[in-house]
């Protein structure tokens, strides 16, 4: 836990990011920057249980190593995953962590094809 200007406890942030498959009901993917809580609440109670938590550390060194990579090479690894699909579906927020190391945000998607 780190602390703010005033000494006070802070909670770490975040990148929480869930993609939900199912047959006959569709995709899901939900994507959402914060403390764990926040991103649970987000979430909902159904689609925190599949949730990846991530450090801004962690999915900045992903999204820059990922960049120009094979797509077989991403399936395997979860953090490049996660990267890639950030990518892919918010590609203005994958920016600017890549720049700044950080941001605020929350992404949910639902499609069904069926």
């Amino acid at each position: 836990m780190t602390t703010d200007l005033n000494g006070g406890a802070m909670d770490a942030k975040y990148v929480g990011i869930s993609e939900y498959f199912a047959t006959g009901e569709g995709v899901t993917y939900v994507i959402a920057s914060g403390t764990k809580t926040q991103i649970y609440e987000f979430a909902g109670p159904y689609f925190s249980i599949g949730l990846a938590l991530y450090s801004f550390a962690d999915i900045k060194s992903a999204l820059i190593e990922c960049e120009g990579m094979d797509d077989t090479r991403i399936i395997d690894d979860k953090r490049l995953r996660a990267a890639y699909v950030l990518q892919t579906h918010l590609p203005s927020v994958a920016e600017l962590i890549k720049q700044y190391g950080f941001g605020t945000f929350s992404y949910k998607l639902h499609y069904n094809l069926s």
